[in-house]
């Protein structure tokens, strides 16, 4: 009895779940049939379905994005690929998708200019997310700590030289995928960047309508956000110039 009661209670407390997984697959099948056949604003309505389950994948916000391009949409196109970009960095289509979409855009904005050394090393550390980079980390650590124990028993001069230089080399791995972790963590993964979903708005320098204009921004310009205030975000482009503009006129990746 005791085991059909935690059997059936078991079934309640996953049954929401299989259900609501059955409906994310069943929304995801009719939205593509949906965009096959060419109903862009059908598919559209079907893959913000899956998301509104809670269920988020690559796959979800890529084709929902190809939706969009396809309505030239160019807004919501840029920040459903970007949103794509985060769960899977290193897919290729979801790139190429995005360097298309971003040409449909105004704006053409040229980033601050990087020393070749700094770009990469911010690049090969964005590769990955801070819980790879802290996996790896702790994998480092675990073989340092071996390495080490190997050097103090090993019985012979050779042996004690090639576990010592064995613990140099991973201690410095350690040490950088530590660092990797701690800089992600603390520098990138805080930003907060945005998509800009109005057509057309003239930045201020304060934040209210009244204050002093600075540029002119259009729809699917990615910005970051620096601060809030009073329904104002505080904005900063690519190539550092900053102002002020209506939160409502952005969308948050």
């Amino acid at each position: 009895m005791r085991t059909t009661l935690i059997f059936l209670a078991t079934v309640l407390l996953t049954w929401p779940i299989f259900s609501q997984e059955e409906a994310a697959y069943s929304a995801f099948a009719k939205a593509n049939q949906a965009y096959t056949n060419e109903n862009y604003e059908i598919a559209i309505a079907g893959y913000e379905q899956v998301l509104n389950t809670g269920l988020h994948s690559a796959d979800v916000y890529f084709n929902l994005a190809n939706a969009h391009y396809k309505l030239n949409q160019v807004g919501p196109a840029i920040y459903n690929y970007e949103k794509a970009l985060e769960l899977d960095p290193e897919n290729e289509d979801i790139k190429s998708n995005l360097a298309f979409a971003n040409r449909m855009k105004i704006d053409a904005i040229e980033s601050l200019p990087q020393d070749n050394l700094s770009g990469s090393l911010q690049d090969t550390i964005k590769s990955l997310s801070v819980d790879e980079w802290a996996y790896f980390s702790v994998i480092a650590a675990l073989f340092t700590i071996l390495f080490i124990v190997l050097y103090i028993y090993a019985g012979t001069t050779s042996k004690k030289r090639l576990f010592f230089i064995l613990f140099i080399l991973i201690g410095i791995l350690f040490l950088s995928t530590a660092a990797a972790a701690f800089y992600s963590s603390e520098y990138l993964d805080k930003k907060q960047f945005a998509i800009v979903y109005i057509e057309e708005f003239t930045t201020r320098n304060e934040p209210k309508n009244s204050a002093g204009t600075s540029f002119v921004i259009h729809e699917g310009t990615k910005v970051e956000v620096l601060e809030e205030f009073n329904d104002w975000a505080h904005i900063q482009l690519a190539n550092g110039s900053k102002a002020w503009m209506p939160l409502e006129d952005l969308k948050k990746l």
